[in-house]
């Protein structure tokens, strides 16, 4: 039988734990599940747990904790800032940051952000989707849809000792270098990496950027890259050289 996977959003002990209607419609009416068969459940707090599932009706079921199978893995400390694109790819992006590993999601509105109806539920669903479906149990926090200068002006006092890696597609660089670089100075390991909108960040936002205090500004090549195929790739650049891939 497949490994089937439950994120609960509640915290996780010995007894018995009750799932909501929608986890129950998800083991019963999708999995099948029968009365007695075993599952896991987890969430970033307590790791992965396996259960039996005890009994159930049309809305609710229960289920009883039988032992611990995992711990909590947890990415290092970056966070994605991203301009949201096009509905299907913001559900990519939310699947493989999540897959990847960062703590914090966080959609920005720049001036040239054409898909600005984002749902801060959908991008947490899909995280929840791909974690259930690859073995973590890490869920990243997804932040409210916030406007870029609002984030830049409040910056240098509530983020100080948070590294802010723009990605600049007027740089060119060599990434994987300044990124090693990055790795010998940042003393925090607080990271931030940020994404602009396909038609690239305004003048004005440029400047504001650059008032960062703790600000490096990298390439990603000398390809012109989508949004979403930017984010995928910073990321997996940063645990390559500075994460927790190395």
């Amino acid at each position: 039988m497949k490994n089937i996977r439950v994120y609960i959003n509640k915290k996780i002990k010995n007894g018995f734990l009750e799932l909501d209607e929608s986890q129950t419609h998800y083991i019963k009416n999708v999995m099948r599940l029968k009365i007695g068969e075993n599952f896991n459940i987890f969430n970033e707090h307590d790791g992965e747990w396996s259960v039996e599932l005890s009994e159930f009706n049309k809305k609710i079921s229960k289920v009883k904790i039988l032992e611990e199978i995992g711990i909590k893995d947890e990415p290092s400390d970056v966070w994605i800032l991203f301009a949201p694109v096009k509905k299907l790819r913001v559900d990519f992006i939310a699947q493989k940051v999540t897959e990847l590993g960062a703590k914090l999601i966080w959609p920005v509105i720049t001036e040239r952000t054409q898909y600005k109806n984002i749902k801060q539920s959908k991008i947490l669903s899909n995280t929840i989707e791909a974690a259930e479906q690859c073995g973590l149990t890490f869920i990243p926090k997804v932040n409210e849809v916030e406007n870029l200068r609002d984030i830049i002006d409040n910056w240098n006092k509530v983020n100080s000792d948070r590294t802010l890696i723009f990605c600049d597609e007027e740089s060119c660089n060599n990434p994987k270098k300044q990124f090693e670089a990055l790795k010998k100075t940042n003393k925090s390991n607080k990271w931030a990496i940020l994404v602009g909108p396909e038609g690239g960040f305004s003048d004005e936002e440029r400047k504001k950027i650059n008032e960062v205090n703790n600000l490096s500004v990298i390439s990603l090549g000398p390809r012109i890259l989508r949004s979403d195929t930017a984010i995928v790739s910073s990321l997996s650049l940063f645990h390559s050289t500075i994460g927790d891939w190395v």
